[in-house]
């Protein structure tokens, strides 16, 4: 556990010590999510992601995508000579 001590500036401003920013990968303009447990506080890394791109990391999206990973690894897949080939098979179903 790295601990480094800093101090709270005018306006609640807070500087993430040069350290941490480096073992983190935080550079300037990056979001960070704050959240408080007990009297703790917690600053964690993180991203912003556009509404229409919210699907993709749902638990659900990516539990899907691990189980077709592992079904193409294990050849569990087929291949089409066209798109109408693959038109057939999917209005089959």
């Amino acid at each position: 556990m790295v601990e480094v001590i800093g101090k709270i500036a005018r306006n609640g401003h807070i500087t993430i010590p040069g350290k941490i920013r480096k073992m983190l990968n935080i550079e300037e303009g990056d979001v960070v999510r704050f959240s408080v447990e007990g009297n703790k506080i917690t600053i964690t890394p993180g991203v912003i992601v556009d509404k229409d791109q919210a699907y993709f990391f749902k638990k659900e999206t990516q539990e899907q995508i691990k189980r077709s990973e592992k079904d193409f690894k294990e050849g569990k897949y087929a291949t089409f000579s066209s798109g109408q080939d693959l038109k057939k098979v999917a209005e089959s179903d």
